[in-house]
């Protein structure tokens, strides 16, 4: 989405014609390590009950992160925690390199936040809610209506600069939430559940948003529960289970931890009596062990891959099978698991990351 040089109608007293330049959203530097954010050790307890328990993980600058899991895991009080709403019971953390226990205010001015809930003022402007904010933190007048202009037109929300908040869609107020978010131009932005409960045109706009924010440097927390969205937005993915950090890498690394790395399909061009079909597939499970799920309204086959058995390996064994037992098919082809398989792998079981 490119703003540079879209002209920008502001109604008013005067109508004005402005140009929307692009302007560096993050313009301060993460800590000396290179670390956009930091948790060490990061606990929270509620009475007797530990909602995030010894919680460590690290996003470095400019990296799009998404924490991942169940409801309950810890995902929100986390956040509420690294944007000093919750101040954590032990433990500790950095927002760009300033520490979040010693220097709260520094790691205010360095974080945007976008919550579940829509939080903008209803009775203001658009353009009115992004002006309080640029006030609120100080902004000079000038550089605020370049930043103001550049946000509406990179949310699309440029033609409704000047009408109510409380007027526009769910998907509208998000957006604009994002822009007031990221108004002050923080390096650090986190995102709880930014796209929930919206359609799937107005979560392709949020997606957008965020992946033009990652390419300016700003380095972005996500959680959210499609699973969908972290495969296509995320660098690296962390999933928690019962407040621990259980699993976490890119999307192939976590691919490459579970059991099953790819899948095999097998289209078969007739269909074979059940008996005899589960037979045959005793066979192949004796012959390789596997595990092997039969679809009968696909009359497909879909074979797991042994994790230690390179893939030409696998399906020369599925071939043979298929000779053997005089099988015929019509397609054959592999897969890669998808992010919610691993998702499901993992939080399916209890692991920690000891055992990774």
């Amino acid at each position: 989405m490119e703003s540079q040089g879209r002209p920008v109608q502001f109604r008013g007293s005067e109508t004005q014609m402005v140009s929307a330049p692009s302007i560096n959203i993050s313009n301060k530097s993460a800590g000396a390590s290179g670390l956009a954010i930091q948790a060490v050790n990061l606990t929270k307890k509620f009475g007797t009950r530990t909602s995030v328990d010894h919680l460590s993980f690290s996003v470095r600058q400019g990296e799009l992160y998404a924490l991942l899991g169940d409801n309950g895991a810890g995902k929100t009080t986390t956040i509420n925690m690294l944007t000093t709403l919750l101040s954590p019971t032990e433990g500790e953390f950095f927002i760009a390199g300033h520490n979040g226990m010693k220097e709260s205010e520094k790691c205010k001015d360095a974080f945007g936040v976008v919550s579940q809930d829509v939080a903008i003022y209803q009775e203001l402007t658009a353009y009115e809610n992004l002006a309080f904010i640029a006030e609120l933190y100080g902004v000079p007048k000038a550089e605020a209506q370049k930043r103001i202009v550049h946000l509406l037109v990179q949310a699309g929300l440029a033609d409704r600069a000047h009408d109510q908040a409380g007027e526009f869609s769910t998907g509208m107020q998000r957006k604009l939430s994002i822009a007031c978010a990221v108004l002050h131009t923080p390096p650090v932005l986190f995102m709880d559940e930014p796209t929930v409960g919206l359609d799937p045109v107005s979560r392709r706009h949020i997606w957008e948003m965020l992946q033009e924010l990652r390419e300016q440097g700003v380095t972005i927390l996500l959680t959210t529960h499609y699973l969908e969205e972290a495969e296509l937005l995320a660098d690296r993915i962390g999933i928690i289970r019962r407040g621990k950090l259980v699993m976490e890498g890119t999307i192939d690394q976590l691919r490459q931890k579970i059991q099953a790395i790819r899948s095999v399909s097998i289209d078969l061009s007739r269909t074979y009596d059940d008996a005899d079909l589960k037979a045959k597939i005793e066979k192949m499970k004796r012959r390789v062990a596997t595990e092997i799920t039969f679809d009968p309204l696909r009359n497909t086959l879909f074979f797991a891959q042994p994790k230690f058995m390179p893939l030409i390996q696998f399906m020369e064994q599925v071939v043979a099978w298929l000779a053997e037992e005089n099988l015929s098919f019509d397609k054959f082809s592999t897969c890669e698991p998808s992010l919610e398989e691993v998702f499901i792998a993992v939080t399916s079981k209890d692991t920690d990351t000891s055992s990774q």
